[in-house]
């Protein structure tokens, strides 16, 4: 019974620190479902594991209360300290993030411009070996 109490607190501390490495992605994607499902989705699966190990599939309340303290033991010690440099880090990420953009904006525009430049000298090209571009008027005119 000890043992499976200490692997049910160290289950708690491991989803703390799943959620940690969920955290950093949500501050700089501003998604906060998907990455919150994503979470709730592999704790689930790893509570349901450990209840077929530790309980035959038997859900003791107890064993889910030690799972949450340990979550929130590793919250309130590491995740605190943790969500401070996530904050810094996101902030940073953002920014190059932004500059990354930026040049490819500017790459897609420079092709852009490429190919506007020679779409507009074909059409030029072929607009002035057409017929009834005034050229022939002016000839015509003349005579």
């Amino acid at each position: 019974m000890g043992e499976a109490l200490f692997y049910a607190v160290l289950l708690g501390a491991v989803l703390g620190f799943v959620y940690d490495l969920f955290r950093l992605p949500r501050f700089v994607l501003n998604d906060r479902f998907f990455f919150d499902f994503l979470f709730w989705i592999v704790s689930s699966i790893s509570v349901f594991c450990y209840y077929m190990i530790f309980n035959a599939g038997e859900i003791r309340l107890f064993n889910l209360i030690m799972i949450f303290v340990g979550f929130m033991l590793y919250i309130f010690t590491l995740g605190y300290a943790t969500k401070q440099l996530e904050i810094r880090l996101s902030k940073k990420i953002k920014k190059q993030l932004k500059n990354v953009v930026k040049s490819f904006k500017k790459v897609l525009q420079s092709m852009s411009d490429v190919y506007y430049n020679i779409a507009v000298r074909i059409k030029r090209l072929f607009h002035k070996k057409s017929k009834g571009d005034g050229y022939e008027q002016t000839k015509d005119a003349e005579e």
